[in-house]
């Protein structure tokens, strides 16, 4: 596949990402008017996969999928990839579209959630990293910008000698996730970022600067899980049945005296 045609078929998935948003967009304001109305999340959902064959033969073919909203059909953007090369080129090509986009007034929250989908068997696999999620997010409220500043003021990064940290937007947040027998692997619905929970993160705040002291060091890491109620996954596990959970992507946050002794610990997300 040539480049043109690779830029072609990005700007479609791009173009069809942009209209969903668009779309969400002019529904929210529409409703806000109405109290009973909750404003939707300004999401559009991507998928890729192997439309047919297998890994390396002759005649394997992949496509890109726009993902349904609200039990709406799915929409196949893009069906004619016929090598994993190509479909990581085009992926390529829509992000650098994302990125561009972002410099646009009012598309500068636009933030993108990575998922890998993997094509062949134990011997012969290729994984492709692709943007499962791009998210036109809410500003940052005040208090995350405050609970901020203070972390990365004070904080030090768990991955090198008094290495300070650098925490940004979007990075912490919770989704629910799906599975069975005590194991999650489904993510379904929207990212809750820690950037949009004013009283959350002012609560934070307010116990990292009452628990803290002038020669307290404050260690920071980061992590990620998928979490499910210990109960929940036993039963889950005994009765082979479906399970819940979260995906969370957190902020681990330990302060010490000057002696070494723990004083206090937080999971953030």
């Amino acid at each position: 596949m040539d480049i043109k045609k690779r830029q072609e078929y990005a700007k479609k998935v791009f173009n069809a990402v942009k209209e969903r948003i668009n779309a969400i967009k002019a529904a929210n304001k529409l409703n806000k008017e109405k109290p009973y109305c909750t404003p939707r999340k300004m999401v559009a959902d991507l998928n890729v996969g192997m439309k047919y064959g297998w890994l390396n033969a002759k005649g394997d073919c992949y496509q890109i999928t726009l993902i349904g909203e609200r039990n709406n059909d799915d929409e196949v953007l893009v069906d004619e990839i016929v090598s994993v090369y190509d479909l990581n080129e085009i992926i390529s090509e829509v992000v650098k579209l994302v990125n561009e986009q972002k410099k646009v007034k009012g598309w500068s929250t636009l933030n993108v959630a990575y998922d890998t989908a993997h094509f062949g068997n134990g011997y012969v696999e290729r994984s492709v990293k692709y943007p499962a999620k791009i998210t036109l997010c809410e500003k940052p409220c005040k208090e995350y910008t405050a609970l901020q500043k203070f972390i990365n003021k004070n904080g030090i990064s768990n991955l090198g000698w008094k290495r300070p940290m650098n925490l940004g937007n979007y990075e912490l947040f919770c989704s629910a996730m799906g599975g069975k027998r005590g194991v999650l692997w489904d993510e379904y619905g929207d990212r809750l970022y820690l950037d949009n929970k004013p009283n959350k993160c002012q609560e934070i705040l307010d116990n990292l600067r009452a628990k803290k002291g002038a020669r307290d060091t404050m260690t920071c890491t980061r992590g990620e899980e998928n979490w499910i109620d210990p109960i929940d996954r036993k039963y889950s596990e005994l009765h082979e049945v479906e399970c819940d959970g979260e995906k969370r992507s957190y902020l681990q946050i330990t302060i010490k005296t000057p002696t070494g002794r723990p004083k206090y610990d937080i999971k953030i997300y």
